[in-house]
């Protein structure tokens, strides 16, 4: 059984797709040497579910207009994550704290104005892909072939930002069929956003793992990330029947001016330290 990381990207146009795989690669190695005993993936396959075709249908982001392409980290830039005030009353208050942070979000104006302010910035991709089936069929199966021509194999599904979204709905779908999935890992996940909820618990009575989720799911999040404003999803999704259920880090994404940046979750010690432990 060989090992085959699957890589899903978020939302917004991409560069072509053998950059952007390349530029993922190159980011999860710079950890791996960062941070790790190991120096690179070395001969692991690396496939990518590439979907910005599907919604920008002009064609990927050229180098010339590439804003974000990916950059080395600054020396001393990567670091672990240091907790801080509010890490030490979630540790000791359990995941009440957790539970305030969702009804707040929900039915307050505290955190509203940034919950639409993401949804904004979101909707363009997000919204279609919840509107239009068709479009979210063609997403999907991008994703669904490359796992299912795997199905052999022991699998490390690493997705970011709306990718966490199609591989959550994905794997939903897949666990009916019997399908299995080793690893799940989310990065600067919207996951735990009240409006995103909302769309999948129109056809979900609750939250859980994914059923075809057999050995781990782990989600990583910047606190400074606009993106994941409910940093725990372990309060939000239950555990699957098999007892997988999310484990939660916080991390500091080093990439700069960006905190959601993929690149800069790839190569956090936290990450690093945990696809290590998988390869």
């Amino acid at each position: 059984m060989a090992k085959v990381i699957v890589l899903i990207h978020g939302r917004s146009n991409k560069p072509a797709p053998a950059t952007l795989k390349d530029s993922w690669i190159e980011a999860i190695n710079e950890g791996l040497r960062a941070n790790t005993a190991l120096t690179s993936l070395g001969d692991t396959q690396v496939e990518m579910a590439y979907y910005a075709d599907l919604h920008y249908t002009s064609g990927p982001v050229d180098d010339a207009n590439n804003t974000e392409p990916y950059k080395k980290a600054e020396s001393g830039a990567i670091k672990r994550y240091k907790k801080g005030f509010l890490d030490r009353i979630r540790t000791l208050s359990g995941n009440w704290i957790e539970g305030v942070i969702d009804n707040v979000e929900e039915y307050s104006g505290v955190f509203s104005g940034l919950a639409r302010s993401v949804a904004k910035n979101l909707l363009e991709d997000l919204g279609k892909y919840y509107s239009q089936p068709a479009f979210r069929n063609s997403v999907d199966k991008r994703l669904e072939d490359i796992l299912k021509k795997h199905r052999n194999d022991e699998v490390i599904l690493i997705s970011h930002s709306m990718g966490t979204i199609v591989s959550y709905e994905v794997l939903r779908d897949l666990g009916k069929t019997g399908y299995q999935l080793d690893h799940f890992i989310t990065m600067g996940s919207p996951l735990g956003m009240a409006a995103v909820q909302g769309n999948m618990l129109n056809h979900l009575n609750q939250l859980r793992t994914p059923s075809c989720v057999t050995n781990s799911w782990a989600n990583f999040s910047d606190p400074g990330d606009y993106v994941c404003i409910d940093t725990h999803l372990a309060d939000d999704y239950s555990r699957n029947s098999t007892h997988i259920g999310v484990k939660d880090h916080l991390v500091c994404n080093d990439y700069p001016n960006n905190e959601h940046k993929s690149y800069g979750y790839l190569r956090t010690p936290e990450f690093s330290e945990h696809l290590a432990s998988l390869l």
